[in-house]
């Protein structure tokens, strides 16, 4: 039996193989935050194609941290069944799913009154102001709801989106973070406002309730430092009962096309700085050769995004002899569904 469907026990949940589906929005929803049957299908199909747990598209916490105008909300209880819809859907295959939640901070759409870490110049000529610490106050509360609102949906667990630049990864990130108070400067303080969440979630929830996380494992700046920050940051998760951390990165999108396995031996390095923590990398797995490297290399489960996005039954692909994904790595997902809706992959064209 390929390694990739060997069973893993995690600290709170049990999962009938190592083969992640990593958060990605899909285009799918309605402009109120409603997921529609075409979303349903997606992530059943995926369910059926021998996912063992999938993580869902971003859900924003809040009206006004939407990063798309066709995202899945969860900052409302009026949201509570979709996610209950979705959980009936998928655990017939025997997946788990774990709802993403996010705030897009700074790149909200369809808000004026744009907010992050610091203060910044955007592009298109739009600012950014600095939160303020009544602000970061409100939108711990926001996470911690909705991770709350995910556990009374019935789904499997949680996911924070610490990564890509969305606002709580700027928190974290020198890149971004430039303030002189509490939750700027320090390693400590940066990681303040993720600690506060995760314990907020903790203390809401329970203890046994799935809380993931994901987060880059690299930075555009100073990237030894991060390195040496995110190593400290990953040690605390570990001792707040985190479930599992995937790791991604912030160049994935401008990778080489050919490229594979981009951040496996960064990721090898801290998973063996941090033994105890589960770990799931996502970027470049193309193929069974690229999966077994992953897990060989002491890395706890392997995560895939856009091959899923080209072909949904990948996994069975592979299984069956195909020799690596057909996607193109073109990244064109991330913006065809805007240009033809519904079809959301180059090689799906109609």
């Amino acid at each position: 039996m390929a390694k990739i469907l060997e069973e893993i026990h995690l600290k709170h949940m049990k999962i009938k193989n190592r083969i992640v589906r990593s958060a990605t929005h899909c285009f799918l929803g309605t402009k109120e935050g409603a997921m529609t049957e075409a979303e349903y299908a997606m992530y059943q199909e995926l369910a059926a194609n021998d996912v063992g747990l999938i993580i869902t598209g971003h859900c924003s916490v809040s009206p006004t941290g939407m990063a798309n105008e066709d995202q899945t909300a969860i900052y409302d209880d009026a949201f509570i069944p979709q996610l209950k819809k979705l959980h009936t859907l998928v655990s017939k295959y025997g997946a788990k799913v774990v709802a993403q939640i996010n705030h897009a901070g700074p790149r909200a759409v369809n808000h004026e009154d744009l907010a992050g870490v610091s203060a910044a110049e955007l592009k298109k000529g739009k600012v950014a102001r600095e939160l303020t610490i009544e602000e970061i106050a409100q939108i711990k509360t926001e996470f911690i709801n909705a991770a709350y609102r995910v556990k009374q949906s019935g789904l499997d667990g949680v996911q924070l989106h610490v990564a890509h630049s969305y606002l709580l990864s700027q928190f974290i990130d020198t890149t971004f973070n430039h303030r002189t108070d509490a939750y700027g400067g320090t390693v400590e303080n940066r990681f303040r406002l993720i600690r506060e969440i995760v314990v907020g979630i903790k203390e809401k929830c329970g203890e046994e309730f799935p809380l993931f996380i994901k987060i880059n494992n690299d930075s555009r700046t100073d990237d030894l430092a991060y390195e040496q920050d995110l190593l400290y940051m990953l040690q605390e998760l570990a001792k707040l009962g985190v479930e599992a951390v995937e790791l991604s990165g912030v160049d994935f999108i401008s990778q080489p096309r050919t490229a594979t396995n981009y951040y496996v031996e960064r990721i090898t390095k801290i998973k063996k700085a941090v033994p105890e923590l589960p770990i799931i990398l996502v970027g470049g797995v193309r193929s069974l050769a690229d999966m077994d490297q992953v897990l060989e290399s002491g890395i706890d489960m392997v995560s895939l995004s856009r091959p899923f996005i080209c072909e949904p039954d990948i996994i069975q692909r592979l299984l069956n002899g195909q020799e690596k994904s057909k996607c193109l790595n073109c990244s064109k997902c991330f913006a065809l569904p805007r240009i033809k809706p519904g079809i959301r992959c180059v090689l799906k064209r109609k």
